[in-house]
């Protein structure tokens, strides 16, 4: 597809942006599943998803994209991104994270400008823990580890808050405000524990409810961590959930859940040929990162003896795809897309320029659009 008709699609699909809503539910996460108001033990019907040992041959990302566009994001001074963690599309214009602030350019690359300023002052941040826009709204919300700061539509501040617990991530479902945070050594008999939190923040930010989501013994104090957080799907078909556990594990958290009628169960199960082992050290050699549920699509990232690979699963022609580092573009080079709008099957991903001037700036990488057949 030519660049204009790609850019005739980001267009409508920003218009319709708006017109589109979803419900969450109160959840709980401790058992496979919990009922709120029910007295009967649902049935549950769980497929299983093989994910083999083998790796496949690369597949070529035209093979499975209908748009491909490419955007170099313009390189100036002051303007110069690190590693880019999350990619948000709102009214034709990306903003960009890069863990340190948001940077926010046009769909033809051109820088538009910070969002907010850098420091710790009112209304400043260092850190980005992660980002999310509300799109009936327009507001903008970042969080810097219990700061949470909201933006509006005109880019201007509106509201600053320390909260009293750290952001772990957050999400904007119907209008409501999502925030997963994680408390690290709470104190169990003689060993310890990580206790992660959902909660839901009303209109003036103060919890309107708290759903205690999951506790995590350990021996000793540990937290493991990673910079792409793509923990809630929100699609026709509902909304998913899937949250890591990055501390050591002689186990794999392999199960996707959906968020529905009040109740929350196991929908997906991906079974990973190769079982879970600790090698030496006592680290995992098998972790699985996130788990994406498009309308077409499950995504999976994760890492084999510290290697990236991608699992691709075509729902319609129930095939899959077990990839090393993604799908193969046009340059012969892996990409790993990550969620714009998981709905309409709409991803991004983020390709560095080879830098082989030590005397210059490394330029600004490229960003490509891809919305899946």
């Amino acid at each position: 597809m030519e660049d204009q008709q790609i850019l005739h699609y980001l267009k409508l699909y920003n218009a319709m942006l708006g017109k589109n809503s979803i419900r969450v539910f109160l959840l709980f996460v401790a058992s496979p599943f919990l009922i709120f108001g029910c007295s009967k033990t649902p049935k549950t019907e769980l497929t299983s998803i093989h994910v083999p040992n083998k790796i496949d041959e690369p597949v070529l990302l035209s093979e499975l994209a209908i748009t491909d566009k490419k955007i170099k994001l313009e390189t100036k001074d002051g303007v110069f991104l690190g590693n880019i963690v999350d990619v948000k599309l709102y009214k034709d214009r990306l903003f960009v994270s890069d863990k340190k602030r948001v940077s926010i350019f046009d769909l033809e690359g051109n820088f538009i400008q910070f969002l907010g300023e850098e420091g710790e002052g009112p209304g400043e941040y260092k850190l980005v823990t992660s980002m999310d826009i509300d799109s009936a709204s327009g507001l903008i919300y970042i969080s810097s580890y219990n700061k949470l700061l909201v933006f509006g539509a005109d880019l201007g501040l509106v509201e600053e808050r320390k909260l009293g617990y750290p952001i772990g991530y957050l999400k904007v479902l119907d209008g409501d405000l999502w925030i997963v945070s994680e408390e690290i050594g709470i104190k169990v008999g003689n060993k310890t524990a990580n206790q992660t939190n959902l909660y839901k923040l009303g209109n003036t930010f103060e919890i309107s409810d708290t759903i205690p989501f999951r506790r995590v013994i350990l021996d000793k104090i540990q937290i493991g961590g990673y910079w792409f957080r793509h923990w809630l799907s929100a699609t026709g078909e509902g909304i998913f959930l899937f949250m890591p556990v990055l501390t050591p594990e002689n186990t794999l958290r392999d199960t996707l859940y959906q968020l529905s009628d009040g109740m929350i169960k196991p929908a997906i199960k991906f079974h990973f040929e190769r079982a879970q082992s600790l090698n030496e050290q006592g680290y995992q050699t098998l972790l699985l990162y996130n788990v994406m549920n498009s309308s077409s699509y499950y995504i999976l990232e994760y890492a084999q003896d510290w290697e990236q690979f991608m699992f691709l699963y075509d729902k319609k022609n129930k095939i899959g795809y077990n990839l090393s580092k993604g799908l193969t573009d046009a340059d012969g080079d892996p990409v790993f897309l990550r969620p714009l709008d998981l709905d309409a099957d709409l991803f991004y991903y983020t390709k560095k320029k080879a830098f082989s001037d030590p005397s210059t700036e490394e330029e600004n990488p490229e960003i490509g659009i891809v919305k899946l057949r």
